[in-house]
């Protein structure tokens, strides 16, 4: 048995791939309508990964902490079970940030946020001015593809 590490606490170690894929590559492109027909989305490029191998897990705070102060809406999402990104860690990433808000931010309450179809509790949300931090329950690095409708 493959033991999938984005999502490793799952009782579904597997990932099916293709339905994000046809996805992106159906109705997301038809409603885009800017994606020229000699790209196509994959959700694992070699050439995509080398090219942005130098912007990899860099911490990025300055970049983060200039769009806040220029009011622009910056969203956060953590799976739960992400063993890559881990969500203590992007809390801790957070902390480190200057923007003026961020006493305010960290000082509200998360809320819990639910799927439409169920009443159970599937993650988290806490919100400031321009900023939210989304923790999703049951999820890992593929956040993304939770099964969930929000």
């Amino acid at each position: 048995m493959d033991l999938d590490l984005l999502n490793f606490l799952l009782d579904d170690p597997g990932s099916d791939f293709s339905a994000i894929e046809s996805l992106m590559n159906g109705v997301i492109r038809n409603k885009l309508k800017i994606i020229p027909d000699t790209k196509k989305w994959t959700l694992l490029s070699p050439l995509v990964s080398n090219n942005m191998a130098g912007d990899f897990m860099k911490p990025r705070i300055n970049e983060v902490d200039e769009l806040l102060k220029k009011g622009v809406n910056v969203t956060i999402y953590n799976g739960q079970l992400d063993v890559i990104c881990a969500t203590i860690g992007t809390e801790a990433w957070v902390k480190k940030l200057k923007w003026e808000e961020l006493e305010t931010y960290l000082s509200m309450n998360r809320t819990p946020i639910y799927c439409v179809e169920e009443n159970v509790t599937k993650g988290f949300r806490k919100s400031y001015k321009n900023l939210d931090f989304y923790w999703i329950l049951e999820a890992g690095h593929n956040v993304s593809q939770h099964p969930c409708h929000w």
